[in-house]
């Protein structure tokens, strides 16, 4: 009759069944359509990384912030990860990367029709006015290039200011660009906008995690084992045809 009784209240504290999935938390931003916290047509990466963790026993929640504010929490330890992040020597000395790429991805030029825009290096910048999202990887490239960026805290404000005329020139990936031109931008703005036609690069975006977190390397080898099965499947290309 003990034993009885002593299932009953292991079942209903949960702990008579299966065990619960490992739960990891990862601060992300707005960058439709790979993440977003109100577009439910946004969310491309997180549903590549909710259904890469799960092949391997883990559930994602998620928690919205800045970019630049995402990163300081994982680098402090106040969230387990986050993404889509390129790689650069110094986020790689602060946080542990996954091996494998969530998505690769064309970035090109946005700028005003009226601006006579070309390049053939990224020195060429220097002749223009550019802009830059705090917390991207630019800040530190144009830094390092010599190249004057106005900063802004939210992407779309870049493309204000490419309507405005206040701007010459703004890189960023050509997908979440023409989304954020459809989603902030008059149509009448959004006539006035167009991009090179040669691609700045191809950008290949990853997770990362925090160092202050013991099971960082676990989080990061779970990843890319959740993402190979992911992608053996067809998931993945499911998830992106969709």
């Amino acid at each position: 009759m003990r034993k009885f009784f002593l299932s009953l209240l292991l079942a209903a504290a949960g702990l008579g069944g299966a065990h619960a999935a490992e739960v990891i938390n990862l601060a992300i931003g707005e960058w439709a359509p790979f993440t977003s916290e109100k577009d439910p047509k946004g969310k491309l990466l997180e549903t590549v990384v909710t259904e890469a963790f799960k092949l391997e026993g883990i559930e994602v929640k998620y928690s919205y912030y800045p970019w630049k504010r995402s990163s300081t929490m994982v680098e402090e330890g106040q969230s387990d990860g986050s993404f889509p992040w390129g790689k650069i020597p110094e986020r790689e000395a602060t946080f542990v990367f996954a091996k494998s790429p969530v998505m690769t991805d064309e970035s090109v030029y946005f700028f005003p029709k009226s601006v006579p825009f070309d390049w053939k290096t990224i020195d060429d910048l220097k002749k223009y006015k550019v802009g830059v999202t705090i917390g991207y990887k630019n800040e530190t490239v144009y830094k390092n290039k010599g190249i004057a960026a106005e900063s802004v805290p939210q992407e779309e404000l870049n493309f204000k200011k490419l309507a405005a005329g206040r701007l010459d020139v703004y890189e960023t990936s050509k997908e979440v660009g023409y989304a954020l031109i459809a989603k902030h931008l008059t149509p009448e703005e959004a006539k006035l906008i167009t991009h090179h036609p040669k691609a700045s690069e191809q950008m290949e975006y990853y997770i990362f995690f925090s160092k202050k977190n013991p099971k960082a390397k676990m989080y990061a080898d779970k990843f890319d084992s959740g993402l190979a099965k992911l992608k053996a499947s067809g998931g993945y290309a499911k998830i992106f045809a969709k």
